[in-house]
């Protein structure tokens, strides 16, 4: 029995064994056919101008060639038909000539020709002339004097700033006067009736610390006071003014020894420096003359 049942076992596995290699087969799938390619039109290059599209008949290309029959064997019977004549195919699609570019460019070409002669032609630039190189101008040096000055440190700064370039500087003293204060005063009159009328007349508008001077420089004025600065003798002096008089601010000089400071062949800017600077009060610089070395 067991014999039996491996010899079926053993047939079925040989029965299908034979059936897989020899029988009927699916067949493969077919591959689906390329599509079509796409229509994209034509294609224009930028600044390609647009010309009418024409068909190209490709038939016509081949026309022009001699097809020569097939000539016939010497063992056919029957003579060769003649192949049917092909119908032309007319593409839709207008390939780029090749030869529109360089016309192109041709015509560009000879447009910027016209342009050029078109256009006035502009006169050659000059050619620079150099300048011819002269001389340097020779350098202006002064001669003169600053002062007076009460202080002999004060005229050693000046001469030091003077003696920084080519200058001749040197200090000297002399005899002169030197402000002390400022008076406030009421001007001179012709006379000492005048003079007394007016004392009066301050008198009774409430001043006091009134002086009729009766003798000096200022005889026949009337002092109305004596300070030590300017502005504070101003001061005093529009007080009085707003009251109906016309007082006037006079320095107080007495006699003493100045300093001065004589320089010669000073530069401009020495001189400048020295311009530049607040002078002391009654000091002043003063050019005497100017001189312009050989060189």
């Amino acid at each position: 029995m067991i014999r039996l049942l491996l010899a079926m076992l053993i047939a079925l596995n040989v029965a299908l064994f034979l059936w897989i290699q020899y029988g009927n087969r699916t067949a493969a799938p077919t591959r689906p056919e390329p599509l079509s390619r796409p229509d994209f039109g034509q294609i224009r290059l930028v600044g390609e101008p647009e010309t009418a599209e024409e068909p190209v008949i490709e038939a016509k290309m081949n026309a022009q060639e001699p097809v020569q029959a097939p000539q016939p064997h010497a063992g056919d019977t029957h003579p060769a038909e003649p192949e049917p004549a092909t119908v032309p195919e007319v593409t839709s699609e207008t390939e780029t000539q090749p030869e529109s570019e360089p016309q192109i460019q041709q015509e560009s070409s000879q447009q910027q020709v016209l342009d050029t002669l078109s256009t006035p032609s502009e006169p050659a630039p000059e050619p620079r002339v150099q300048p011819i190189p002269t001389e340097s101008q020779p350098e202006v040096l002064y001669c003169g004097e600053l002062g007076p000055m009460r202080s002999r440190n004060m005229a050693e700064g000046y001469r030091r700033t003077l003696a920084a370039g080519k200058a001749e500087v040197r200090v000297e003293t002399r005899p002169g006067k030197e402000t002390v204060g400022y008076w406030v005063m009421i001007p001179e009159t012709p006379d000492v009736a005048r003079a007394e009328a007016m004392l009066k007349r301050l008198v009774q508008a409430g001043f006091k610390d009134l002086w009729l001077m009766r003798e000096g420089e200022h005889k026949n004025a009337i002092s109305m006071g004596l300070y030590t600065q300017e502005r504070y003798a101003q001061r005093h002096a529009d007080n009085i003014h707003e009251k109906g008089f016309d007082p006037v601010v006079v320095p107080k000089q007495k006699k003493a020894r100045v300093y001065w400071v004589l320089f010669s062949h000073a530069g401009v800017n020495e001189l400048q420096k020295i311009e530049a600077q607040k002078l002391p009060s009654n000091a002043a610089l003063e050019k005497k003359g100017n001189y312009s070395p050989l060189r």
